[in-house]
């Protein structure tokens, strides 16, 4: 018994050793000095954040909308982050969407903001929802809402 366990042993260590091929090849040089390249490539990766559900106070001429901002980025040189903001500047009616009301997103200084570009992380945007005296006046009483579409793309920088 004892000799029929070492003669599978024998075998099994012999068969593993057969299945365990081991390659080496040579490269034979013709002397002087040879190049190699070494490569990596780096993907672009980036993190925007975009304001939260926003409720606007009735009569408010200007409500704080939050901030877009490039939290983090590894961008290509010459390449940005570019932020679209698409709306229909239209606060709809829940019972009636022929009644609106009408809003512009401002950026602090008051102008219209309709995209922004970023190329360094930390750069933000401060967004204020404005609606006009005259749009809270003729509103008829109900729910109004509406959707703001960040779309967020890589592009060449402008």
């Amino acid at each position: 018994m004892k000799h029929a366990k070492k003669m599978i042993m024998v075998v099994l260590v012999g068969a593993l050793m057969t299945a365990t091929g081991i390659t080496a090849t040579a490269v034979d040089y013709p002397g002087g000095s040879q190049a190699t390249e070494i490569t990596t490539a780096v993907a672009p990766a980036f993190t925007v954040t975009i304001p939260a559900d926003t409720t606007v106070a009735f009569n408010a001429l200007e409500t704080d909308f939050g901030s877009v901002t490039l939290e983090s980025a590894r961008l290509a040189p010459n390449k940005a982050v570019k932020v679209t903001l698409d709306a229909s500047g239209l606060l709809k009616n829940a019972d009636d969407s022929t009644k609106t009301i009408p809003y512009t997103i401002k950026k602090t200084d008051g102008t219209v903001c309709n995209s922004v570009q970023y190329r360094t992380a930390g750069e933000t945007t401060v967004l204020k929802i404005g609606i006009e005296q005259a749009a809270w006046d003729a509103a008829f009483a109900g729910d109004y809402s509406d959707t703001v579409n960040f779309n967020i793309s890589y592009v060449d920088a402008e």
